[in-house]
């Protein structure tokens, strides 16, 4: 199989990397995920970012191939060689890390109660017998399924692979901010994936071969991953217009679940949502019946529904009429819980349900968290003196490890904006 990609060129698996995946992506699994989009609903503030899923799952197991023809010569010559389940194994985890992602990204995840997170999800599509894809597994090894399962999930005998799945340098990073970089129309997720692959290196553990990177060569790469993933939630995830877009549908959908509560499920509403928005669990396969596609046939019949609040939501969403957000940033945290009810009352004293149209938005992210347990760090080998923790080595990642970077913002109608800015006002130092 060989594929085009905007982001890694030619994107080809075949030979040992043809083992598995040809079957695995032609899956109706993995098809589902050209029907979610990577980034939700940020292609209202980058029109270009329409990409989904399944090209970035494409885009990670092309990384993981990558890597594993950087690393595999070197274990070898220490002595632990990779082997060919291994590497299948490895290949097979990179493509089905997302294959559980509910449509919308994550915003799906946070609005139902008792909802499951992705990850759930993707293990339950993996081990259940029903799906294509727990098919594919176990026509290549019985105990297949399984220990794609656990690696998915960073769990594996070797540490280099799960650190690779699912590590602070993973190949889902690698893809991601590159790619989303690219379809944004940014530039700042960019990073050297070539050089920094070609640093990798490994050090000797006690359950196998570590991975690490050479500081005369690779430190300059790693310390540009960091800060593109540093920027890119700066510039692109934490968008104004993305939160604001994502707390009208938040809101539509949290609606739609009263609604569904007191009774009444509105025309338009796919089975599993009502099922959901009860409360009661669901079946993969109703779950993995849910795409992007069906949730906005779904809002757009919700345009016409009786109730009023939902209408208005689901049209808001529908024409991009988004609310307004106001910054936090130069306001002290200790005064949120006041702010957000001096917004809540001024929403309702206009007429809006605060429940539906006040909130108080917080998006937060550490760009880089240094381990609890030092082995599952990153190391940066030297050629005269002994390796280092990635956070010991570097001025700019110590700067950055262990800091979260924060945007607190309120999200309103537009009709409040002049009552929150003259609230806001009065709440900055020095008034």
């Amino acid at each position: 199989m060989i594929l085009r990609d905007p982001v890694h060129g030619v994107v080809s698996f075949e030979g040992e990397n043809g083992r598995v995946l040809p079957r695995l992506i032609d899956t109706v699994e993995m098809q589902r995920l050209r029907r979610v989009r990577a980034l939700g609903v940020a292609s209202m503030a980058f029109p270009g970012a329409e990409h989904s899923r399944f090209a970035h799952a494409i885009g990670a197991a092309q990384v993981m191939a990558r890597f594993l023809a950087r690393v595999e010569p070197l274990a070898a010559a220490m002595g632990s060689p990779l082997s060919a389940v291994d590497h299948d194994d490895a290949l097979a985890a990179a493509l089905l890390h997302d294959l559980g992602h509910g449509p919308l990204s994550h915003l799906f995840e946070e609005v139902f109660p008792g909802m499951h997170a992705h990850e759930l999800w993707t293990s339950a599509a993996i081990l259940d017998p029903d799906t294509e894809v727990h098919r594919a597994l176990a026509a290549a090894e019985p105990e297949m399924p399984s220990r794609v399962e656990r690696l998915v999930h960073g769990v594996h005998p070797m540490p280099l692979l799960a650190r690779a799945v699912s590590g602070m340098l993973d190949v889902d990073r690698c893809d991601y901010l590159l790619r989303d970089s690219h379809m944004t129309g940014t530039r700042y997720g960019l990073f050297d994936l070539d050089w920094l692959l070609r640093s990798l290196a490994l050090e000797h553990d006690d359950r196998g071969p570590r991975l690490a990177v050479e500081g005369s060569k690779g430190l300059p790469a790693v310390e540009g991953f960091f800060l593109a993933r540093l920027f890119m939630y700066q510039q692109v995830y934490f968008h104004k217009a993305t939160r604001a877009a994502e707390s009208v549908l938040r809101s539509t959908f949290r609606r739609l679940a009263d609604l569904v509560a007191d009774g009444r499920v509105p025309a338009g509403t796919p089975e599993p949502i009502a099922m959901l928005a009860r409360g009661e669990r669901i079946s993969t396969q109703a779950y993995l019946s849910l795409d992007d596609n069906a949730l906005w046939r779904a809002v757009d019949a919700w345009r016409d529904d009786r109730d009023d609040t939902l209408a208005g939501l689901a049209e808001r969403c529908g024409r991009r009429d988004l609310f307004k957000t106001a910054s936090l940033d130069d306001i002290d945290p200790e005064l949120d819980a006041s702010i957000q009810q001096e917004l809540e009352a001024i929403v309702e004293a206009h007429g809006y349900d605060p429940r539906y149209f006040a909130a108080l938005d917080v998006a937060e992210v550490m760009p880089f968290e240094a381990p609890r347990i030092p082995e599952e760090g990153l190391r940066v080998v030297h050629a005269h003196r002994p390796a280092q923790a990635l956070e010991h080595a570097s001025f700019i990642i110590a700067r950055i490890a262990d800091t979260s970077f924060v945007r607190r913002r309120l999200v309103f109608p537009a009709a409040v904006r002049e009552a929150v800015t003259e609230m806001l006002e009065a709440q900055r130092p020095g008034r």
